[in-house]
C-alpha cells in the first residue's frame, strides 16, 4: 500500500502573485538561469519551482505584476525574510565584519566567511550553550544571497575613489537628477558624529582623549538628520548604558532626544534598521516619500539591508553616496555638524565658568544628562539657513541666484569660532586649543577606518557591538562624580519658588522680554494646577482614614 501511495504524483504548489512579484524582481535585478532562479527561490522561501514555473511567471502573462502595490511587495519580502536562519546576531556581526574588512581591501573568501562565523558563534554570549550549527556550502550561499553581497562589492573596491573618478561623478549626476523629482523639505542626509561631551580645551587632555577613540569613556555618538531646505529631524544618542544612573528620576520622553545604547556606543546595523524605521514611520504619518542619501558607513549598509534594501521601506527611499567622497558632497561635513559643535562647546565652557565661580570642579559635577540637554540646545540652535547654504555646497542641490553667497556659511561659522575662542581665553588652562582645534578633535570621527587597529579589533568592536546580556552595566564616566540635582527629588514648592524668581529677574530687567514673561505666567498656571490637584488629593485620603 506504501508503495503504491508513494507512485501517485504530488500536486505542486501553485505560486502566488505575490511570489511572482518577488520572483521577478529578482530576476530584473540580479539576470540569472532558471536552475538558479529555483535555487534562489528555494532557498528564500522554502518553495520549490519547477522550470515551467518559473519560465510562465517571466513572461509576458505576468507583466502585470510588475505594477503591484509596493506595500504587498514589501509584505512579500518580509515574509520571505522571517523564513531565514535564526541567527540573526550571528548574521548581522559577520556581515558587518565582512563589510569593514572588504573596506580595507582585504581577500574574503567562502571559507574564510565560514571560518569566521564559526570564531563569532564561539565567542557571542548569547550562543554559549547552544550546538554548534553547520556553517556549509549550503549556508555560505544562503547568507551570500541573504546580506546580496555582491551588490556590495562597488563600495568595497570603490573605498579608495576621490571625487575625480569617473564612478562618483555618474553617481553625484545621478544623485542630483534624483533630486530634481522631490521637493526639498523631502531630500534628506542623515551622518553620525562621535563626541568627547566633557572634553576641556586643554591640549594634554585632548591628546590622551583622541588616542582612546571611540573606546573614551566620556565619548558618545549623535545621529544628525536635515533636509535640503533646511529642517532638521530628532537627533539620536547612542550611549553605553541601558540605565544612566543621572537618567534615573527623568522622564525620557521629555529629553527630546532618542537614546539608544551598546558597549561600543557606535551606530550598529541594527540601531541603523531600527532608526529606519523610526524615520519611516514618521514620514508616513505625513504622507510623505522622501529620498534618503547615506554614505556606505557599514553600520548603513548593514541596516539598509536588514529593512529589504535602498527601496525596501514604504516611504523611504535610499541613495549612496560616492564612496570616500563625503568631506567634499555630503551636506552634513559642509559645516552644519561644525556649527553644531561650535554651539556645544559654548555651552559646556559657560557651565565650567560658572562651576569655578561656585567653586566646584565642573569636571566632577557634568553628567551625561547635561551633555544631551546641551546637545539638544545646541542643534536647535543650528539655523535653517546654515544648513541649506551646507546643501548648496555640497552641490547636489544648486543655490538659487537671489541668495547670499555659500561663502557666507564660512563666514558664520567663523564668527561663531571667533565667540569660542573668548571663551577658552578665559579658562585657566595653560596650554589651551584654538578654537578650530577644539571643534576638530581627533577621534570623533566616524568611520570604519581604524588606523592603528588591524583584524583582531574589528573582530573585537563587532563582538562588543552584537553581545547581548549585561545590558544594565553602567559607564562610570557617564555619571557625576559629585551629587546634583538630577540625583534627588524637586519639590513642586521649589519649582513655583524658581518661577517666582526667574519672573523678578525678567521684571528687574531694562531689556526684560513680554514673551518670556507670558511663558513663565503659562508654567506657573500649570504648576498651580498640580498643586491644587495634590491638595485635592490629600483631602480626599484624609476624608477615608
Amino acid at each position: 500500500m506504501a508503495s503504491s501511495l508513494s507512485a501517485i504524483p504530488q500536486k505542486r504548489k501553485g505560486v502566488s502573485d505575490t511570489e511572482r512579484a518577488l520572483l521577478r524582481k529578482r530576476n530584473k535585478e540580479y539576470p540569472s538561469t532558471q536552475t538558479e532562479l529555483i535555487n534562489w527561490f528555494l532557498q528564500e522561501t522554502g518553495h520549490k519551482l519547477s522550470q515551467a514555473q518559473v519560465s510562465r511567471t517571466l513572461s509576458p502573462q505576468y507583466d502585470y505584476i510588475d505594477n503591484l502595490d509596493k506595500k504587498k511587495d514589501k509584505v512579500a519580502l518580509q515574509a520571505q525574510r522571517s523564513r531565514e536562519g535564526n541567527w540573526t546576531d550571528l548574521d548581522s556581526a559577520l556581515f558587518e565584519w565582512q563589510q569593514r574588512l572588504q573596506k580595507k581591501k582585504a581577500v574574503i573568501t567562502g571559507e574564510i566567511l565560514k571560518a569566521q562565523a564559526i570564531k563569532f558563534w564561539v565567542t557571542l554570549p548569547q550562543y554559549q550553550g547552544q550546538e554548534q550549527p553547520k556553517f556549509s556550502n549550503g549556508w555560505l550561499w544562503g547568507f551570500q544571497h541573504r546580506f546580496r553581497i555582491k551588490e556590495y562589492i562597488y563600495h568595497g573596491e570603490a573605498a579608495s575613489a576621490e571625487i575625480n573618478k569617473v564612478e562618483a561623478i555618474a553617481q553625484m549626476e545621478y544623485i542630483r537628477q534624483l533630486c530634481s523629482e522631490y521637493h526639498e523639505d523631502d531630500i534628506l542626509n542623515i551622518d553620525e558624529t562621535g563626541l568627547f561631551w566633557k572634553l576641556t580645551p586643554d591640549r594634554t587632555l585632548a591628546t590622551q582623549a583622541g588616542s582612546g577613540g571611540k573606546k573614551s569613556k566620556d565619548r558618545i555618538t549623535l545621529v544628525f538628520t536635515v533636509s535640503a531646505s533646511g529642517k532638521k529631524e530628532q537627533v539620536w544618542c547612542i550611549g553605553k548604558s541601558k540605565n544612566p544612573r543621572c537618567f534615573k528620576k527623568i522622564n525620557r520622553k521629555l529629553l527630546r532626544i532618542e537614546y539608544r545604547y551598546n558597549k561600543t556606543k557606535w551606530m550598529t546595523g541594527i540601531i541603523m534598521e531600527e532608526y529606519l524605521q523610526w524615520l519611516d514611520n514618521k514620514i508616513s504619518g505625513a504622507n510623505r516619500k522622501v529620498l534618503l542619501l547615506l554614505d556606505n558607513f557599514s553600520g548603513h549598509e548593514l541596516g539598509v539591508e536588514l529593512v529589504g534594501g535602498k527601496q525596501g521601506l514604504s516611504n523611504v527611499r535610499v541613495e549612496w553616496l560616492p564612496p570616500n567622497t563625503t568631506s567634499h558632497w555630503q551636506p552634513l561635513d559642509q559645516g552644519i555638524i561644525a556649527s553644531f559643535k561650535t554651539i556645544y562647546r559654548k555651552e559646556w565652557i559657560l557651565y565650567i565658568l560658572r562651576q569655578y565661580e561656585a567653586n566646584k570642579d565642573p569636571n566632577k559635577t557634568v553628567n551625561l544628562l547635561k551633555a544631551i540637554q546641551w546637545t539638544r540646545k545646541a542643534w536647535d540652535q543650528v539655523t535653517d539657513t546654515t544648513i541649506q547654504r551646507c546643501w548648496w555646497k555640497s552641490t547636489i542641490i544648486k543655490k538659487p541666484i537671489d541668495q547670499d553667497p555659500i561663502s557666507q556659511q564660512d563666514q558664520d561659522l567663523q564668527a561663531q569660532m571667533t565667540t569660542l575662542q573668548a571663551q577658552i581665553t578665559r579658562l585657566p588652562i595653560i596650554n589651551p586649543l584654538s578654537a578650530d582645534e577644539f571643534i576638530q578633535v581627533n577621534g570623533e570621527g566616524v568611520d570604519d577606518e581604524l588606523g592603528e587597529g588591524d583584524e583582531e579589533q574589528i573582530f573585537q568592536d563587532i563582538i562588543d557591538q552584537y553581545s547581548t546580556g549585561n545590558e544594565d552595566i553602567l559607564e562610570p564616566g557617564e555619571d557625576a562624580i559629585e551629587a546634583e540635582e538630577e540625583d534627588r527629588d524637586i519639590l513642586l514648592s521649589e519649582a513655583i519658588q524658581a518661577l517666582e524668581t526667574l519672573r523678578l529677574y525678567t521684571l528687574q530687567r531694562e531689556d526684560g522680554s513680554e514673551t518670556l514673561l507670558r511663558e513663565l505666567d503659562q508654567a506657573d498656571r500649570q504648576f498651580q494646577a498640580i498643586l491644587i490637584n495634590q491638595r485635592q488629593q490629600q483631602s480626599i485620603k484624609s476624608y477615608f482614614r
